[in-house]
């Protein structure tokens, strides 16, 4: 008996190294890409949701093989995107976000390639955040990229971490007005979010971040972030 468990250890071991063999004979991702989602009137980053599961997903559809999935990641929120550990190959490249149309283009990846695509986000925002003390007042102002779209709400949100976006997870605080210009105020003296968390906040510096979204025909975009420092 303990002869046939020997034999019978032997020929699982055997079949064990002969699979992970097969495995290490697959070839490894030879290229990657990287770029920038660009607003196509400005050409500047188009600002976009925190990178992670409420996030802008990428992806990427092999052309001319016999791939049935695409290879999907996410944008991240400066409007960046990379993902090194691509197959050298044709690509059609699809982002849907918080744009006007889908944005997208046709890419060939040889080694780690740069290529950028343009859209339209449905409204632009800037934002200006000046301190005084533990007061924070941004002031901000939301131009839709179509005078007929409709701007239903305005956000300002604080987090004590850099991500920052609409998700509960993403912000400590948040404030809905409807104008789309103004100022958002933080009195985070009295903001209890504030006070619980002021350990990790000193720890960081005695920084906060700041942003401004704006939900335009059901969708949000965003400003980029600013840091604050707070006294």
């Amino acid at each position: 008996m303990k002869k046939i468990s020997l034999l019978f250890m032997a020929i699982c071991s055997f079949c064990f190294t002969s699979c992970l063999s097969d495995l290490d004979n697959y070839e490894a991702p030879n290229g990657g890409i990287s770029g920038r989602i660009l607003d196509a009137e400005t050409n500047e980053p188009i600002p976009l949701p925190v990178q992670g599961s409420t996030g802008v997903i990428i992806n990427m559809f092999e052309q001319n093989t016999d791939a049935t999935q695409s290879v999907d990641f996410y944008a991240k929120m400066d409007g960046t995107y990379e993902n090194s550990k691509m197959f050298n190959c044709d690509y059609r490249i699809v982002v849907n976000g918080p744009f006007v149309s889908p944005c997208e283009g046709y890419v060939t990846v040889n080694g780690q390639t740069t290529f950028d695509l343009t859209a339209t986000p449905y409204a632009r925002i800037s934002a200006n955040a000046q301190v005084s003390g533990k007061t924070v007042t941004v002031t901000y102002k939301v131009t839709p990229t179509d005078p007929s779209f409709n701007v239903s709400e305005v956000y300002g949100y604080w987090n004590f971490a850099p991500g920052v976006d609409d998700s509960g997870s993403n912000y400590a605080g948040k404030q809905t007005v409807s104008g789309t210009e103004g100022t958002i105020t933080f009195d985070l003296e009295n903001d209890a979010t504030y006070q619980s968390n002021l350990y990790k906040i000193q720890a960081n510096g005695n920084k906060i971040y700041v942003r401004i979204g704006a939900k335009t025909e059901g969708d949000v975009n965003y400003s980029t972030i600013s840091e604050v420092v707070v006294e």
